[in-house]
């Protein structure tokens, strides 16, 4: 088998300045003359591969300084790359049936589409050690890593294709040229928030919300997975994709690895998870929606909606704070609280619930806690709404099984980490009716704390109304008031089910036969009687002692 000349990408083809695709080095040229002249034995194999240096040396986690530094460094990557294609070149160089010497154009042409090939495969490499960098929480390593896959993209970019190509090899071509820009365009933006992260002052950009399997540059939807990476040697916590928060102080490039990667990279099926069953998708709740509840509406206005608007006005002093405690009786709107305000600020609403963050496997509520968080940052503005906190929060004991506690520590941590950086605002939203048995310190990090009472009368009148909008009925507004009193004690949800109850007080006076020949606009309209027998089924669900309780736990914690 004869090798045809200058195929392969060169340590010169590698360097920033871009040379021309059909010069060649003298060694290849001699080659050539030597092949064009005679038949000569040790051509018809290819050399023997020389060993490729360890991608992860230190030397390629280390940026080279200087213009001739960085040459040097891709030259070292472009001839261990051309090793490896001389292993397996006898599949790379086609021949024809009588063993002659392909065509020039032939040659050309797959000259161009393997030395893009060496572009793409020498990209890929810096951008994966970039990756695992920044899983072991070394944001240095992992942007000399992008920034020496950028050299190497412009110089694919700046690379000249040819006429004389062929149209199958123009199409490789292309294929290249097409992943290569994408992964320009990432790492571009990987390079922004690292450096907006470290304080260089970069320009912010939004990382892509999901990366395809195949990109090398993450498997999920990634982004900003170092926005948290403090150590808690600091008083804040370490928040990587390759594990928990640890111990990690901020390393510089020529720094060590840390001794091990606790817990182990995120998972794929974490994310889509959360992006299929906890982000809700549910119909917007406006504020008009909600009745009453002005107290607990003016402080979200002013803690999410406003700094979301505004961000210039919410700095320093008036940084809203990312921790709110909704408390009270069950059935208050505290949820529809918490969806208004994601709707109004446009954010993307997580409802997480106690068995959304449970798993039978060890570990693995840490991780999909660690990956909320992660995806929250990369969709912020995020309000992260827990339902039902005590019943996952509650206070820690000596008895406590460990992955209770485990569950808990990684959440502290993590929102740690969120209200501890001031350009995330992702926001963290409880929602509970036992405030007296949340843990200490999940209280000190949910800082506004809102009662939600049980609707007053005006509220209550405003709330039959909500609801018997599109019924028909014959209430004046005197009977409207009538009720509203008479309803003392019901939350929000006893009076919807009063009011369902009310409506079927009409069907079940027509009897099983006449309920099928009756038309719907036929019916009678609902009528004050109506409420009152209703109300004899649908009693208040609240104790009084239990509000008395939450009205005094209020008076001492609340912050209304």
């Amino acid at each position: 088998m004869r090798l045809p000349c200058g195929l392969l990408p060169r340590a010169h083809d590698f360097s920033p300045t871009t040379r021309s695709p059909t010069q060649t080095s003298p060694q290849l040229d001699q080659t050539a003359d030597e092949k064009n002249h005679q038949n000569s034995p040790k051509f018809h194999n290819p050399p023997s591969p020389q060993p490729i240096s360890n991608p992860d040396a230190p030397s390629l986690h280390r940026l080279p300084s200087g213009r001739h530094q960085r040459m040097s460094f891709l030259r070292s990557l472009a001839d261990s790359f051309s090793s490896l294609l001389f292993s397996s070149w006898g599949e790379a160089a086609p021949m024809d049936a009588a063993g002659a010497a392909p065509s020039p154009a032939a040659v050309v042409g797959e000259r161009v589409a393997v030395k893009l090939r060496g572009y793409f495969d020498l990209a890929k490499e810096e951008i994966d050690k970039a990756v695992r960098a920044e899983e072991w929480g070394l944001p240095d390593e992992a942007t000399a890593h992008y920034r020496n896959a950028m050299r190497v993209m412009l110089e694919a970019k700046a690379a000249r294709v040819p006429d004389a190509v062929s149209s199958s090899e123009r199409g490789q071509v292309r294929v290249y040229q097409e992943k290569i820009a994408k992964w320009q365009a990432q790492v571009e933006e990987r390079l922004r928030v690292l450096g907006r992260r470290s304080g260089e002052g970069a320009t912010t950009a939004v990382v892509p919300k999901k990366v395809a399997a195949s990109n090398p540059i993450g498997r999920t939807a990634r982004t900003a997975p170092n926005s948290i990476q403090r150590s808690p040697l600091q008083n804040s916590p370490t928040f990587n994709r390759g594990g928990q928060a640890s111990g990690h102080q901020k390393i510089g490039s020529g720094a060590s690895r840390p001794v091990q990667k606790a817990g182990g990279s995120y998972d794929d099926k974490l994310v889509e998870m959360i992006n299929t069953t906890i982000v809700d998708r549910s119909p917007a709740v406006k504020w008009d929606d909600v009745a009453g509840l002005d107290k607990a509406k003016q402080a979200l206005m002013e803690m999410v909606i406003l700094p979301t608007k505004r961000r210039d006005l919410f700095t320093g002093l008036r940084r809203p704070a990312r921790g709110l405690l909704l408390f009270g009786p069950p059935g208050n709107g505290k949820t529809m609280l918490a969806k208004a305000v994601a709707s109004e600020s446009e954010a993307t609403f997580f409802n997480v619930s106690a068995s959304s963050l449970t798993s039978k496997w060890v570990g693995e509520a840490e991780k999909l806690v660690r990956t909320l968080f992660m995806v929250a940052i990369d969709r912020q503005p995020s309000v992260i709404f827990m339902d039902e906190i005590d019943s996952v929060m509650s206070t820690r004991l000596a008895n406590e099984n460990d992955s209770s506690r485990r569950l808990k520590s990684e959440f502290l941590i993590q929102f740690d980490g969120v209200s501890s950086n001031p350009d995330d605002l992702v926001i963290v939203i409880g929602a509970t009716n036992k405030p007296q048995e949340l843990d200490d310190a999940v209280l000190r990090r949910l800082v506004k704390r809102i009662y939600v009472p049980l609707p007053d009368p005006n509220v209550r009148k405003l709330l039959l109304k909500n609801q018997l909008r599109g019924q028909a009925f014959k209430l004046s507004n005197y009977d409207f008031e009538r009720l509203a009193v008479e309803t003392e004690g019901y939350s929000g949800s006893d009076l919807r089910a009063l009011c369902e109850e009310a409506a079927m007080m009409p069907i079940r006076e027509l009897g099983p036969q006449n309920i099928l020949t009756i038309k719907a606009n036929q019916l009678r309209p609902l009528r004050y009687e109506d409420f009152k027998n209703a109300m004899t089924v649908i009693r208040p669900s609240l104790q009084k002692s239990k509000w008395d309780e939450l009205e005094k736990w209020n008076e001492e914690f609340g912050s209304s």
